[in-house]
């Protein structure tokens, strides 16, 4: 399968990798050293006397190919020769009448599998295994060897049904036959592979033995396999429980860990198999153990946590304990005391004993704490140290480390410079390194003596004779006479020629570069050429689809689009069809889209598409019993209604309490690619006590074939489960939407939605008006978004530019009538240092119109560390006073057991404008600050009333700290004219940017 994001890095991968691939695939497809054609002789000679290790005929399903082993002059066992090999190929073509018999020689650990096809040959198409529908197909089509591209071979399908009676046997299903059935498609040169599967009655555990230890020992183990703490790791094999091969691995590991707690570090354990009963069908466990010798460690002279010890010597990693691994740990222990700012740490080792009892003491003697007050490079005068410094593995101290010192890293960091400069075209460099200890303080310099830089003092260009320059480099090549010599450039132009040759249907295409001396009294002026192997210009014949059962033709040729017969087959086509059948979620959960057979010297080649369909159903559900106590404190100190902001409660406050008690349950199922259309049809249910709630949703990705997707969903919820109020909500919606351009930045959506919201037996009448408690919303929307943002929470450039309208009127079902319009333009930019500036405006405006109202839910509300960073969430705006009891008795207010809290009433008009700059620190890498500015608020009515004295700044600093699944984010923010009850200072924590 072919993941989106992999589309990117697999056609880099091929263009970059190209050249090295193959060397003992395809004859035909090798690259050529003085030709446009490649020298298959030359080949083929290369093998000369190195041992054959298998022969088979391949190609021709219809054939009993033993009939023809007495053609084959080349013997396995012995030694290659290419006089044996082609005498062998004229032989069969006489023998069988074929129309040609092509070699393949593939070179293996131990010596080259030669492999006869017979042209034109019968290539693999789908394999399928009916009865082993319970495990996934990917599993099985790995364990069974698949290769694409290939020619029908009997010895491999036998060897792929062997490995899969094997693998049903290691997951404990020990009865399991297969056999095998072929599917000849004669017209179009392919064959299906049927594994009929029956794996029988899965096995339960028998009796655990393990070999090797003293008895006492091999109970104890026994028993431990047996314990709770062995379930919870999953490695717990007890008698008549189901086999599964995940716990066998387990328990192994678990021995493993029990041996090196007890002393055994050089343990070693190998599950040796599982011995069969079908009387039973139970499976003895056989595991071998040995224990090697009991190793005793001593660290002595320093504090060392015991996970930081296993972590750091290799004799906790299960290899042995020897005269090798001890000094790897002496070195470990020196770097990691350097690490922490030892840098003169001095360690010794001393290991004693016997085969049956050692004891290993590292004496560790770490003196004066230092750091690393300065690394600079001198000597360089034509590469920047800007550029340089990064490839440093030394580092300089700052504020979270006293810097990062080792004589390993020092090496490292030499060949590091060395590295990059002779990339550059600098041969001759050299790189010196020095460190000072000045009072313990650590100076590291390295010096670099670039020499003398070589320059090309001629290109010349071989083999391209299809494209002028001009198309298959563009951008012009980086390699140019009388400019300095790289290997990065050579590298860039690699890429673009043989990208370019790809795009346009070259797909053997590679490319070779040599460069010379000009003279020995010359040397660094270099003479360069590029080779180039343009092979033949590859056409798509026929496309043929495999393995679609359910799904329509249509949506297989809308994905597959790119590919026309006729037409320059390109990988880029092949790997973009393969992504676009592998997007469709709960279709199909395989595909490959390949060329028939490998491109060699063919100019035409049909495409198979080989998809696996996915289950089509899926149903999962939940029963389980609950006890809520509704009322006393509220947990959260807050409460939050449907469609509307969270507000603070007094401190103290509390309700009546009651408890419920009953039995709950969840239950949903998904109907996968119905129609055979890609669609999806979902039903969603909760049942408990206090809550209630159900869902159906519906998927079209293809909207009547078109480039719209289409969604739908109902849910409707009835909720008494919090103490301040119950709710009923039904909510509807059906929106369309497409990308509106070819790069998928920019998105159009219309939808229409329903809603309906019922708020009952609400306790603190005055949190919600009686207006704003029955509210029915209908209408229509629409959206345009532009999104071309690197990062979506760490944003480095780009633009997010998005404009909504909504109306809903009561002539569609609402309760009430306005018209609601959102916008937002935001703007990032990466400066000079790596610095972001980031800047967004946000406008809303929220219009009634036929003498109606805008609702609460509708309103506009702000204030957070996503907008105003001055004032607390939501606290910016239109605040009302609301009166609430404090006790859960009653309570007349005003009154003594009475307090005041401010509600958030929302406007009409919103406005919002954030300004920051993000500032990398160079003390901690991924570390930044960030000045902010946050302008705006919201206003009671649409226009610019009371606009300035309404109008608030915010002012603040922040912090950031990069991670794999966003920044962590620190803000404090600052209020000029902050709300009464609320402090001027704002703190907010969270993951991802502010805007």
């Amino acid at each position: 399968m072919i993941r989106p994001r992999a589309l990117q890095i697999a056609l880099w991968l091929w263009v970059c990798f190209l050249p090295l691939a193959g060397a003992g695939t395809e004859l035909w497809a090798q690259v050529p050293q003085d030709s446009k054609t490649p020298p298959t002789e030359q080949i083929l000679a290369s093998y000369e006397g190195q041992p054959v290790t298998s022969i088979d005929i391949a190609g021709r399903p219809d054939l009993n190919i033993d009939q023809f082993a007495s053609q084959i002059a080349q013997k396995t066992g012995q030694p290659f020769a290419k006089e044996n090999v082609d005498r062998s190929a004229a032989a069969l073509k006489t023998a069988g009448k074929f129309q040609n018999v092509r070699v393949q020689v593939d070179p293996e650990a131990d010596g080259l599998r030669v492999l006869f096809v017979i042209e034109p040959a019968v290539y693999y198409g789908m394999f399928h295994f009916p009865g082993a529908e319970r495990f996934p197909y990917s599993r099985l089509v790995q364990v069974g060897n698949y290769t694409s591209q290939a020619p029908y071979n009997a010895t491999e399908v036998e060897q792929d049904r062997q490995s899969l009676i094997h693998f049903f046997q290691e997951v404990g299903y020990f009865q399991a036959q297969v056999k095998t059935e072929l599917k000849i498609d004669s017209q179009h040169g392919i064959v299906d592979v049927l594994f009929d599967s029956d794996p029988g009655r899965k096995a339960k555990f028998g009796a655990i033995d393990i070999a090797g230890l003293p008895p006492a020992e091999t109970s104890a183990l026994r028993h431990r396999l047996t314990t709770l703490l062995a379930r919870a790791r999953g490695a717990a094999i007890r008698n008549g429980k189901s086999y599964n091969r995940s716990t066998l691995t387990k328990a192994s590991n678990y021995i493993q860990s029990r041996l090196a707690k007890d002393g055994f570090l050089a343990a070693q354990v190998k599950l040796q198999g599982a011995e069969y009963h079908a009387d039973t069908n139970r499976a003895d466990v056989h595991f071998s153990v040995n224990p090697g010798a009991k190793t005793n460690m001593v660290i002595a002279g320093a504090h060392l946590w015991p996970w930081t010890k296993k972590a750091l010597l290799p004799e906790y990693q299960g290899v042995g304990v020897d005269e090798e691994t001890v000094r790897e740990g002496q070195q470990a222990l020196v770097s990691y005391y350097q690490g922490k700012g030892y840098f003169d740490v001095k360690v010794t080792s001393e290991m004693t004993g016997d085969q049956e009892r050692r004891s290993v003491v590292y004496h560790i003697t770490k003196k004066k704490k230092h750091k690393v007050t300065d690394v600079r490079i001198t000597g360089q005068s034509q590469l920047k140290s800007v550029d340089l410094e990064p490839h440093l593995a030394v580092e300089k101290k700052h504020l979270f480390s006293h810097g990062q010192f080792s004589d390993q890293l020092v090496r490292t960091s030499v060949n590091n410079l060395k590295a990059v400069y002779q990339s550059q075209g600098f041969s001759t460099v050299q790189v010196s390194s020095s460190v000072v200890n000045h009072g313990g303080d650590i100076q590291v310099a390295f010096h670099i003596t670039e020499g003398p830089r070589d320059i090309v003092s001629s290109l010349s260009i071989e083999g391209a004779s299809s494209f002028p320059q001009s198309q298959f480099a563009p951008n012009g090549l980086k390699v140019a006479v009388g400019q300095p010599y790289s290997q990065a450039n050579v590298q860039a132009d690699r890429a673009s020629i043989v990208a370019n040759y790809l795009k346009a249907g070259y797909l053997t295409s590679s490319f070779r570069e040599t460069a010379t001396q000009v003279s020995k009294n010359d040397p660094h002026h270099i003479n360069v050429v590029y080779h180039i192997y343009e092979g033949p210009r590859v056409f798509t014949g026929e496309v043929l689809t495999l393995g679609r059962v359910h799904t329509q033709q249509r949506l297989i040729n809308q994905d597959i689009s790119s590919i026309k017969p006729d037409q320059p087959l390109t990988e880029t086509n092949l790997l973009t069809a393969g992504s676009n059948l592998y997007d469709h979620t709960g279709v199909f959960d395989w595909s490959e889209v390949d060329p028939k057979s490998q491109i060699t010297t063919q100019t035409s080649e049909d495409v198979v598409v080989k998809v696996h369909e996915a289950k089509r159903n899926e149903f999962t559900y939940g029963f389980g019993f609950e006890v809520i106590n509704r009322g006393g404190s509220i947990p959260s100190g807050t409460v939050a209604l449907p469609g509307l902001p969270p507000v603070g409660l007094p401190s103290g406050f509390k309700t009546s309490q009651v408890t419920f008690y009953g039995p709950r349950g969840t239950v949903q199922y998904t109907r996968n690619n119905l129609r055979g259309k890609g669609e999806s049809l979902s039903f969603t249910g909760f049942a408990g006590r206090l809550d209630q709630r159900a869902g159906i949703y519906y998927i079209n990705p293809n909207l009547r074939w078109s480039h719209w997707k289409a969604t739908s969903s109902f849910t409707a919820e009835r909720n008494e489960e919090n103490p301040i109020f119950s709710s009923q909500q039904e909510i509807g919606s059906y929106q369309i939407q497409r990308f509106i351009d070819s790069a998928k930045k920019d998105l159009f959506f219309v939808r229409y939605t329903f809603n309906k919201t019922d708020l009952t037996r609400v306790e603190i009448p005055e949190l919600v008006l009686e207006e704003d408690r029955h509210v029915r919303l209908s209408g229509f929307g629409a959206n345009l978004t532009r999104d071309t943002r690197d990062n979506v929470l760490d944003e480095h450039k780009g633009v997010l530019n998005s404009l909504e309208l909504d109306i809903n009127s009561s002539k569609l079902g609402s309760s009430v009538d306005f018209a609601k319009l959102t916008t937002q333009a935001a703007y990032y930019k990466e400066k000079f240092h790596h610095i972001v500036w980031a800047t967004s405006l946000r406008i809303g405006l929220a219009q009634p119109f036929a003498n109606s109202r805008v609702p609460l839910s509708e309103a506009f509300f702000t204030g957070g560390g996503d907008s105003l960073r001055g004032f607390p969430l939501d606290g910016a705006g239109p605040q009302r006073a609301v009166s609430i009891c404090t006790n859960a008795g009653p309570c007349a207010c005003p009154g003594p057991d009475c307090a005041q809290i401010n509600v958030p009433s929302g406007g009409n008009e919103l406005l919002i404008i954030n300004a920051e700059a993000r500032i990398p620190v160079p003390l901690k890498k991924g570390l930044s600050v960030v000045p902010f500015y946050d302008g705006g608020n919201v206003f009671p009515r649409i226009g610019f009333h009371d606009f300035t004295s309404l109008y608030a700044n915010n002012i603040g600093i922040g912090l950031r700290y990069s991670t794999p699944v966003g920044p962590i984010r620190f803000d404090l923010g600052y209020n000029f004219k902050p709300v009464p009850g609320t402090g001027a200072f704002q703190p907010f924590i969270s993951i991802g940017q502010a805007f």
